[in-house]
């Protein structure tokens, strides 16, 4: 005897709800966990099945509606093709009106309609069992009111009072029933439906490892465009989807990313020891700051995050811990601190809340890999000269010459820093700043040395101004200008 699969939800649905497109009810209720909102999820069911030669037998209450098709040519006087249009024979009383119908009615639409997106027989299971969860919440507020089992075809009938969908067993049919579970938080674990964050727990449908996207419960996708492991799975209640029941990757990384923002401190935990005891790489670590950063509201929710992302790194990494990027590992150790590689991303955003990163804990300098030592003599004879030609053309703006130090630096994408001024102080490459102990005289220092002294003091004198900006150009040039006038004046004197 044939089997098939019964979707059965107390309450009765409108025939519409399942012959005309757009029709839905499920988004006239605010009640928590209700799901539906296009009014398209029966009709492309109905079309998805069809397509996959299963018919569906639905009972709206004592109305019987049998799906099927008819052919149809379409031509348009250069070509003609053949469809199959989708048609639905009545049976039974009408649960509104109350009259009887026995006609064969079409529905507008053709087998082809969504064949693109929708095209398996589970998305096809998951729109009626999600319809039924949503009639049940509907009808007495909670989804008990939804059976879901195989039945022989003894037992295809109505059910006074209920809505039932019936569907022909198959091997595709027979797998969604088995992992009912894995499509629906509500039969395998409803105590999660109120969770954001899911730990792991075999909800894959193949052997990846990937993350677990659920909608209010339902399941939307796994994360297919990429193959790393996630820490976790993800209920998102307000994830936006297409017609089609999809999301952008970029959707679907924001929201989980804000799910984890705003994670209690166990949760939290969980990603920071993975931090500090695994080198895999894991699918959290894509999400960027801008989805992980506080609101910046200063609510008690947001207050509670700030604590939750401090107290849950100090649990696993301690008080001298540091979450940091590459290249400052170093630098932290010498300061007796214990650092925590971590992608960009996190790092910004637990900067964010306060945690301890590299920028918190090293001064500018130690985070551009440079150390800073005493001027060389030539280095303090170069500022001392320049300064004397500045003195002479009168552009000291009121100031004292400055103090010089030295530095030494790594390559930073390929190019060298040769000087800098910082906070009322000239800085000097180390390699261009000589290594004699003794000052040689002024013959000796390079044109390239003076030009970085030159440089450096007049970011000095005109109070920062940056490189490009017009009164630093204009600062260089009048300086020259008056400088080679001095000399020509003593050149003619002489």
């Amino acid at each position: 005897m044939p089997a098939y699969l019964k979707i059965e939800n107390i309450g009765v649905c409108p025939p519409e709800g399942f012959t005309v497109l757009g029709v839905s009810l499920a988004d006239t209720t605010d009640r928590q966990g209700v799901i539906g909102q296009f009014g398209s999820g029966n009709k492309h069911g109905v079309a998805v099945l069809l397509r996959n030669e299963l018919a569906p037998v639905v009972f709206a209450g004592t109305l019987k509606l049998e799906f099927g098709t008819k052919p149809q040519t379409v031509g348009d006087g250069l070509a003609e093709k053949e469809f199959a249009r989708v048609v639905v024979k009545y049976g039974g009383t009408d649960p509104i009106t109350g009259s009887s119908r026995s006609a064969t009615e079409d529905l507008g639409f053709v087998l082809d309609y969504g064949k693109q997106d929708w095209n398996e027989v589970a998305l096809a299971l998951r729109e009626f069992v999600s319809n039924a969860i949503d009639r049940s919440i509907r009808e007495h507020g909670d989804w008990s009111g939804v059976k879901i089992e195989i039945v022989d075809e003894s037992r295809v009938r109505a059910k006074a009072g209920h809505t039932r969908v019936f569907v022909p067993l198959s091997s595709d049919v027979l797998a969604f029933y088995n992992d009912l579970g894995k499509w629906f938080l509500h039969f395998s674990e409803p105590e999660s439906l109120s969770k954001a964050i899911l730990p792991k727990r075999n909800r894959n449908l193949g052997d990846r490892k990937a993350a677990v996207i659920y909608r209010r419960g339902v399941r939307v996708r796994e994360f297919e465009s990429s193959d790393t492991e996630s820490l976790f799975d993800y209920n998102l209640d307000s994830l936006t989807i297409d017609e089609a029941r999809k999301a952008s990757d970029w959707d679907v990384r924001h929201h989980c990313g804000r799910a984890l923002a705003g994670a209690d401190k166990a949760t939290l935990a969980i990603l920071f020891d993975h931090l500090m005891n695994s080198d895999k790489v894991v699918w959290e670590y894509s999400f960027d700051t801008y989805a992980l950063q506080p609101s910046y509201r200063d609510s008690d929710a947001d207050r509670q995050r700030q604590k939750n992302w401090q107290e849950a790194f100090v649990q696993v990494a301690g008080d001298d811990a540091v979450l940091t990027q590459e290249g400052t590992k170093g630098q932290l150790e010498r300061k007796g601190y214990k650092p925590v590689k971590a992608p960009e991303g996190l790092v910004n955003a637990a900067s964010r809340y306060g945690l301890q990163t590299a920028a918190s804990v090293l001064s500018m300098d130690e985070l551009s890999g440079r150390e800073i030592t005493a001027p060389s003599p030539d280095a303090q004879a170069a500022v001392d000269l320049v300064w004397e030609w500045i003195v002479e053309a009168g552009l000291t703006n009121g100031k004292s010459k400055p103090p010089v130090k030295c530095f030494t630096s790594i390559l930073d994408g390929g190019t060298m820093c040769n000087g800098y001024y910082r906070e009322g102080t000239v800085y000097i490459n180390a390699d261009l700043a000589g290594t004699s102990s003794e000052f040689a005289g002024p013959d000796v220092l390079s044109n390239r040395l003076l030009k970085v002294a030159m440089e450096e003091l007049a970011h000095f004198v005109t109070n920062g101004a940056t490189d490009n900006s017009r009164d630093f150009q204009d600062y260089l040039l009048e300086l020259a200008v008056k400088v080679a006038r001095k000399r020509r004046s003593k050149k003619v004197s002489a």
